[in-house]
């Protein structure tokens, strides 16, 4: 098929994004302690990898489920066979690192030690520490007919032992439980430590007092988390939060799909993990510890100030808005002229003081918000709490099945609840991932209804608006308030496809649009010559998206892709993407923001959105995509990804091969670094 030469696998196009993320655990001009963290960020992103679409495809072969990918042309087998031959490498690549890493540390007096390398005192207080801390809450067990295999937590470390009592051969496995301390340190100032696997491993013998051991080694299986929080839901009377409490709890019981272990596995023992956790060897990883890198956080927390600051990335703070005033009500400025937020570069402060304001004003009748994902932490919640307790109408869509944050979603929805606010748990088909939040005004004498709208790329969450490039927008445009209106009668009463007049809402129009909007940009380069195409988002999969695409690069448009992850669109493909040029940008901060351009100059047509380029978020989620009419603020977004499109410091391109190469030479741009200088820049202009 012509598809299979300009298109490649979505699960290996990952795969070569995260290879991105380890790239940058080896650059010499990362700081040592964050790229320490990038290969704990490789590690999360590669762990939730394959609890998800790794199962998937497990799943697509346990059914029998034999489709052919359309974008590739393979299997779900050969998709595996595929992945694990590059992971093996990422494997080898992620140990070569960490070993470079714990070597440089410790030029910065940051020690973390093996045994061999401990002194006597510090043997003595490890072994003392093991003896009151963490022996009394391992749980070891013999495999036996009278001992079933145990149950292993996903991705949580084991340690299993080949055993002899004179001429009886058994198994042993140690679980680390949850509550296990990750980091023993050895001195006052926490530069000198060992991770505890390690002195689990090398105590285990003491936990098997009669038997001789054999073999020890380290294990870690990773489950497949790929179910649906919907199954089961039978009876309409059922409560979905206690429904949904239940079916988490099943995805720490799913089946294995890989198995990472250290050393050498004897053939018995390969063979009691094969039988105990049905899974083919084929899926066994060798690998070194540590096999959890958890640890990185709690390491860079305790670590001295004097230290800290050498190793990591120098401070920066979210800057105000140069477009509000500290000293006036941001409703009054918002009513006066749209306002653009661009974090982490600027703060989330003036949304904040949005929502508090609002939760107090007599004339604010209702505000409606979609969530998706939230802090641990948030003052958003208790501005919507006072909002209810001050008599205003709150109403929430909360997306509880937002995934591996359901939990905290839970418990966010029960607190506003409690407070008076009204919850809707999203619609049983689709997801609802818009970022939008409707503030509704209405005048008491004439009953006259009015808007203030936010609309974001982001999730509302202070704590990864300080890690995230995102876009949110507020403006008293009516045409969006009411259309926002509109949008929040529909989605409850589970209308996905209803119209509206500025905004563009999935699963109905976003990607009818989208295509509609490069036909326009084909009819301008074969009428006049100057097509133009930037798109900016997180992945790319959709294949009338790609065709669309490619169709117009076909006509001559010229398209810049702006593109952290997958994308399962080749470019420079001759005969098919020459006039597409893909930059995935990967650094300080996780390129988050979602933008839509089509054509340049007065013709310039720009939508911000939640969405991206996915099947999913096109046709399975509810999305939505807001114009932006501000000029002002449409050219600065503008100039923002032209900035983009000029990095060669963080940004690579992508080959017609689906590889990442770096960009050409030239006066090195490393395009986050040139919006905190900005921020830094207006937000000292307008002291």
């Amino acid at each position: 098929m012509s598809e299979n030469k300009y298109m490649q696998n979505r699960e290996l196009s990952w795969l070569n994004f995260n290879d991105r993320v380890l790239e940058e655990a080896t650059d010499k001009t990362v700081p040592i302690g964050e790229r320490l963290r990038f290969i704990s960020i490789f590690s999360k992103n590669l762990d939730e990898f394959f609890m998800i679409r790794v199962g998937s495809l497990f799943d697509q072969i346990a059914i029998g489920d034999n489709n052919i990918d359309s974008r590739s042309g393979m299997s779900p087998q050969m998709q595996l066979e595929k992945i694990f031959h590059k992971v093996r490498y990422l494997y080898e690549q992620k140990d070569r690192a960490y070993k470079e890493i714990t070597a440089q540390l410790k030029e910065y007096d940051v020690h973390n030690l093996r045994f061999k390398e401990l002194s006597k005192h510090e043997i003595e207080h490890v072994k003392k520490y093991f003896n009151e801390y963490i022996k009394p809450i391992l749980s070891p067990s013999i495999v036996s007919r009278h001992f079933p295999f145990p149950h292993l937590d996903n991705n949580r470390i084991s340690v299993v032992l080949k055993l002899k009592a004179g001429e009886k051969i058994a198994h042993g496995i140690i679980s680390i439980p949850a509550n296990c301390p990750k980091i023993i340190f050895l001195n006052g100032d926490k530069t000198r430590f060992i991770l505890t696997e390690y002195v689990i491993l090398k105590y285990a013998n003491k936990l098997f007092k009669k038997f001789e051991v054999l073999e020890k080694n380290t294990i870690r299986i990773t489950r497949n988390a790929d179910i649906n929080l919907d199954d089961g839901v039978d009876d309409e009377d059922e409560d979905y939060v206690e429904h949904l409490k239940t079916v988490l709890k099943l995805r720490g019981r799913l089946t294995p799909v890989r198995l990472e272990y250290t050393s050498t596995l004897e053939l018995d023992t390969v063979k009691l993990l094969k039988k105990n956790l049905k899974l083919a060897e084929d899926y066994f990883i060798n690998t070194n510890l540590p096999m959890n890198f958890d640890f990185v956080s709690e390491l860079l927390d305790k670590l001295p100030t004097q230290i800290l600051e050498k190793i990591t990335y120098s401070r920066i703070v979210a800057q105000p808005s140069p477009n509000i005033d500290l000293n006036k009500p941001v409703m009054q400025q918002v009513w006066e002229k749209d306002v653009l937020l661009s974090f982490p570069y600027e703060n989330i402060s003036p949304f904040l003081r949005l929502l508090r304001e609002a939760a107090s004003d007599p004339k604010v009748a209702s505000i409606k918000i979609t969530i998706y994902r939230m802090a641990h932490k948030t003052r958003i919640v208790d501005y919507l709490c006072r909002a209810a307790e001050h008599g205003k109408t709150v109403f929430v869509i909360m997306e509880l099945r937002a995934r591996f944050d359901e939990n905290n979603n839970i418990n966010w929805t029960e607190k506003l609840i409690e407070s008076g606010c009204t919850v809707v748990y999203g619609l049983e088909s689709y997801k609802v991932h818009s970022k939008v939040c409707l503030i509704s005004f209405m005048e008491e004498e004439s009953g006259e209804i009015s808007y203030i709208s936010q609309i974001g790329t982001g999730n509302y969450n202070e704590t990864t608006a300080k890690l995230y490039t995102d876009l949110s927008l507020m403006t008293a445009n009516q045409n969006i308030g009411k259309d926002l209106d509109e949008f929040f009668k529909n989605i409850p009463t589970e209308n996905v496809h209803g119209e509206y007049n500025s905004i563009i809402v999935s699963p109905n129009s976003i990607k009818d649009k989208i295509i509609a909007l490069l036909d326009e940009e084909i009819d301008k380069q074969q009428n006049y010559g100057n097509g133009r195409v930037i798109i900016k988002i997180n992945s790319l999969t959709d294949k009338g998206i790609i065709k669309a695409l490619v169709k117009a690069s076909n006509a001559g448009v010229k398209i810049d892709l702006i593109i952290r992850g997958i994308s399962c669109l080749l470019p420079d493909v001759v005969g098919y993407s020459e006039n597409i040029k893909i930059t995935s940008i990967i650094g300080r901060y996780l390129e988050h923001s979602r933008v839509y351009a089509f054509g340049t100059g007065e013709d310039l047509k720009m939508f911000i959105s939640s969405a991206d380029c996915m099947t999913r978020n096109l046709e399975k989620r509810v999305e939505v995509a807001t114009p932006i009419y501000d000029d002002d603020i449409k050219q600065r977004i503008y100039n923002s990804l032209e900035i983009m499109l000029k990095d060669n410091v963080k940004a690579r391109f992508m080959t017609a091969t689906g590889e990442y190469v770096k960009k050409p030479d030239g006066d090195m741009l490393d395009s986050q670094m040139y919006f905190v200088k900005e921020a830094y820049d207006n937000a000292v202009q307008t002291e």
